[in-house]
């Protein structure tokens, strides 16, 4: 089980799909709405999230350290876990209690 809150952030841009756990994500403006995330230039989610138009962000169920583990490793997340497109083109995970995508 997971002790903190902790969000997964997808991308996708030029047939490339990406996404990674986050430790830093929170909303950051009433008006307009913002939610704003803070990615590793080192990451290849931010490679793709660099040229995407959305993101999507993913609110972790405490229960689910499966999907922790497999977006916290380097292997194609997105064959091995259900998902769809979202708005944009934002890949967004199935079976979310809580989820947002945004223009970037």
């Amino acid at each position: 089980m997971l002790d903190q809150p902790v969000q997964i952030v997808t991308a996708a841009a030029g047939g490339e799909r990406a996404g990674c756990l986050v430790g830093f994500a929170g909303q950051c403006s009433l008006r307009p709405v913002r939610f704003a995330v803070w990615l590793s230039r080192a990451n290849r989610t931010w490679r793709v999230a660099d040229r995407a138009d959305h993101l999507g962000v993913r609110l972790l169920d405490p229960e689910r350290l499966d999907l922790a583990r497999l977006f916290g490793g380097e292997t194609d997340k997105f064959a091995r876990t259900p998902w769809r497109s979202g708005p944009g083109g934002a890949p967004v995970l199935e079976g979310a209690a809580a989820w947002c995508v945004g223009a970037v």
